[in-house]
């Protein structure tokens, strides 16, 4: 698979009340629910294409991702459908909320995430990019992991970025959500400066 392809596979939206923003991604795996909530939700899964993962792994139990240092509570578990959690990570606390559903046709099924977090002066400098980027990444992970793609891996997808290939797919990621900033009603000239500042951070990493 081509990784710019992989961008045009996500449905990309920003909702914003003032007080708070969510970015939301839903992209059809040509699986079915139950391999895709596994995927999503087994550890030995997890460890192999997002982030390895400790902890007390039922409802109201503590996780941590042992990678970035990210941890939280599992506010709601329901398989193979829903998953709720809050994201906590340098201070802050966001909330992650995962539905599968059957695909419109076919035998896949529907991912969909929502992330949502207060406004905050991060917001107002790298927009909805800083964290969708970020999603972006982990779905084309998973979606490598789900082909049987070796470049899943946690490691392999860090120097799969350093690539030409990772830095265009990087490019793409930031300029969808940038038009998903704009759709929101962001001025597109502020849209478009968050999104250069994002692209910034990423090239640097």
């Amino acid at each position: 698979m081509h990784l710019a392809e992989q961008i045009n596979r996500v449905i990309r939206r920003v909702t914003s009340t003032g007080e708070r923003h969510t970015i939301v991604v839903e992209q059809e795996f040509p699986v079915a629910a139950g391999e895709l909530w596994a995927a999503c939700t087994e550890a030995g899964r997890l460890a192999r294409w997002f982030e390895p993962v400790t902890g007390d792994l039922r409802p109201g139990g503590r996780y941590r991702l042992t990678g970035s240092g990210t941890e939280g509570t599992i506010e709601r578990c329901e398989p193979p459908a829903r998953l709720a959690i809050t994201w906590e990570y340098g201070g802050d606390v966001s909330h992650v909320a995962l539905t599968l559903t059957p695909a419109p046709a076919g035998a896949g099924t529907v991912l969909r995430l929502e992330h949502t977090a207060a406004d905050s002066d991060y917001w107002r400098d790298y927009g909805p990019a800083a964290g969708g980027a970020g999603w972006d990444e982990s779905l084309l992970a998973l979606s490598l992991h789900l082909a049987g793609d070796p470049r899943s891996g946690p490691a392999e997808m860090a120097e799969l970025a350093t690539t030409d290939e990772g830095r265009e797919f990087a490019r793409h990621s930031v300029a969808a959500w940038q038009a998903a900033h704009v759709e929101a009603g962001a001025d597109r000239a502020t849209a478009q400066a968050a999104a250069t500042r994002t692209l910034e951070f990423y090239s640097a990493g």
